[in-house]
């Protein structure tokens, strides 16, 4: 087995959703599975489950960078989006990628802290450092928060490797001073000052 930091997830007031609706959701959480594969040669596989249910498993490197990537994907998608974050690191099997037939430990205790997370929380990761378990509810506060708009922003930005603030103003079509406040008011710095406490620990 190899250590992994398993994701379990669903999609909140997914029965509000219209099927396009929660299929465009999904795809946004594929896409950014991708993305995350792409950080330094990462591993990333990713599963729909349950109809309004996901996992991924990645090196537990990224966890907290990870969760905020997803969880500003799906806000991305709409006013009001958001999924919930199961989160737990240790042992872990996948067999040819596959994570039908994946088992271990971090499997085990990602599922159980989404069945047991507080209803007023989206992160739940009882089972891992004290690092992680102290970011977590800051984070979740401030995702809970951000604007479509400022999700879509964040996204690029929470990337080991991210833009400039200029090349994201030209591909966003808005200008540098509106990327910079739209930042600002997502507690971009702070989140990704945050990842790299965790990554160094």
């Amino acid at each position: 087995m190899q250590n992994l930091a398993v994701f379990t997830g669903d999609i909140v007031r997914s029965g509000a959703l219209e099927a396009r609706e929660l299929s465009n959701v999904f795809t946004a959480l594929e896409a950014t599975a991708r993305s995350i594969a792409d950080w330094h040669d990462s591993m990333a596989p990713f599963a729909r489950f349950r109809g309004d249910g996901w996992q991924m498993a990645l090196p537990p490197r990224y966890a907290l960078r990870a969760a905020l990537s997803l969880r500003a994907a799906v806000r991305a998608t709409g006013k009001g989006r958001d999924t919930r974050i199961g989160i737990g690191i240790g042992a872990g099997q996948i067999t040819s990628g596959n994570l039908g037939d994946a088992d271990g430990p971090a499997f085990v205790n990602s599922g159980r802290a989404l069945d047991g997370m507080q209803r007023q929380s989206l992160f739940a990761a009882p089972d891992t450092s004290m690092v992680l378990r102290a970011a977590l509810p800051l984070a979740d506060r401030i995702a809970q928060g951000w604007t479509p708009k400022q999700a879509q922003m964040t996204l690029h930005l929470l990337a080991p490797l991210p833009p400039t603030h200029e090349a994201l103003a030209t591909q966003m079509g808005i200008t540098r001073q509106l990327i910079q406040k739209q930042a600002d008011a997502a507690s971009v710095a702070a989140l990704i000052e945050s990842c790299e406490i965790y990554e160094a620990s």
